[in-house]
């Protein structure tokens, strides 16, 4: 037996962060992955038919269709492997982004021999509804959804496993593709005047909702860095510990008013215990924040102080009395947050205990000045933000050949001549 257990005293508590803190500060919410419709099959090759001859577009095309449907089957399998998601997503973005820029440079020859119309559900929303266009700018944008909300996926997965390095990485690669989306790719879209209400698209195509993912994907990549910080031996700097979780905080409000006042349509869409999950983590930062402070005050001698702060964790720390009242919401309530109860229990149970020997220490030795409510200066006023994200963009596409064979613009055009005939004699606009 090592000499380290030989006078160790199980009634003393110990006063670093327990495995709880760590447990809590990575708390974060598993998004699925969008889902294109079984139901809806699309073939760029047969639409291209005509005008895809030349033998780069054929292959350009056919590639498409190919890894199209293995994107397909990852978002569609049973149990959902993110490294797949992202892999397929990947692969399937230069394609796709091709296409679209090929159809871009030569309208007028981009006439399909089939209409595509591709259809899509949501990954954040509750109960997803399938959303169908024409436009390969939203299969593009549902593409690039699934790398972003892969990529997240992944962070969930390495955050369970303790690999939180491996987390916030990803999520800085999440953030840097909702930033894309909100920042570059969608307002292309809505530039050109085409219909994207929110009502009638999944919410990865809302500008106002990627732009909310990217803050919160941000503040769960900050969580991340938080629990790495904790994970390592020896004692950690308090003082920045607790201004990344003040940091986190104002992120995370940051995001649920950007859903309540910007991204309405998406927000009526989300499960609503998330928002509860979003509720408690928000305040589960603002303890470990004060508690943190209260940690690197009682180290800087700063007795008073320190017992104050700790005091004010351990009210964040209680379950509120009402909705809009300050604490945590009732975890009990939730199915999702329950097994969030013991170490709940376990950190509470540890603030508590600190803060009864510090009262003891301080009444028998330091005779700080306990101050009834903390000054300003006392106070954080901000915290610090990392912003951590991996920018996103498009490789540059080299437009493939679309080329209408001879006649076939003059069939068209007398085509539509019909065609206009017909809705004139039966009295259409």
């Amino acid at each position: 037996m090592g000499s380290e257990y030989l006078y160790t005293d199980p009634e003393v508590p110990k006063l670093d962060h327990p495995d709880a803190a760590i447990r809590l500060a990575s708390v974060v919410h598993r998004f699925g992955v969008p889902k294109m419709s079984s139901n809806r099959k699309v073939s760029f090759a047969k639409s291209f038919k005509t005008v895809g001859q030349h033998p780069k577009t054929r292959k350009l095309v056919l590639n498409a269709d190919d890894f199209r449907k293995r994107l397909q089957e990852a978002c569609d399998a049973k149990k959902i492997s993110s490294e797949r998601v992202t892999a397929d997503a990947r692969r399937y973005i230069p394609l796709i982004h091709n296409i679209l820029v090929s159809c871009k440079v030569q309208p007028e020859n981009a006439r399909l021999d089939e209409k595509l119309l591709f259809e899509w559900m949501s990954g954040v929303e509750e109960d997803p509804k399938a959303f169908v266009s024409e436009a390969i700018m939203y299969d593009l944008t549902m593409a690039i959804a699934c790398e972003g909300l892969g990529r997240a996926a992944a962070a969930t997965e390495n955050s369970v496993g303790g690999q939180f390095a491996a987390a916030s990485r990803d999520y800085a690669a999440a953030a840097g593709i909702m930033e894309f989306l909100h920042k570059e790719h969608l307002p292309k879209w809505v530039s050109k005047g085409a219909n994207v209400l929110p009502e009638k698209l999944p919410s990865e195509c809302h500008i106002s909702a990627t732009r909310a993912f990217q803050t919160l994907f941000m503040a769960n990549g900050q969580q991340m860095a938080v629990a790495t910080v904790l994970m390592k031996p020896g004692k950690p700097n308090y003082s920045l510990l607790g201004k990344l979780c003040y940091g986190i905080m104002e992120m995370l409000e940051d995001f649920t008013a950007a859903v309540r006042k910007e991204a309405t349509v998406a927000k009526e869409r989300m499960d609503k215990d998330f928002f509860v999950l979003m509720a408690f983590q928000t305040s589960i930062q603002l303890a470990l924040s004060l508690y943190f402070q209260a940690q690197a005050a009682w180290e800087n001698m700063d007795h008073g102080v320190a017992i104050a702060l700790m005091s004010e964790a351990t009210v964040a720390l209680r379950t509120r009395e009402a909705i809009y009242s300050a604490g945590l919401p009732d975890i009990t309530k939730t199915p999702a947050l329950t097994p969030l109860k013991k170490d709940l229990q376990d950190f509470r149970k540890h603030c508590n205990e600190i803060l009864h020997i510090w009262e003891k220490d301080n009444s028998s030795v330091y005779f700080a000045a306990v101050p009834q409510s903390l000054s300003a200066e006392k106070k954080l006023k901000e915290g610090i933000r990392m912003n951590k994200l991996e920018p996103y963009k498009l490789e540059e596409a080299d437009p493939a050949l679309l080329v209408l064979p001879e006649g076939a613009l003059e069939r068209s055009d007398s085509d539509l001549a019909r065609e206009l005939q017909k809705k004139l004699n039966a009295g259409g606009d």
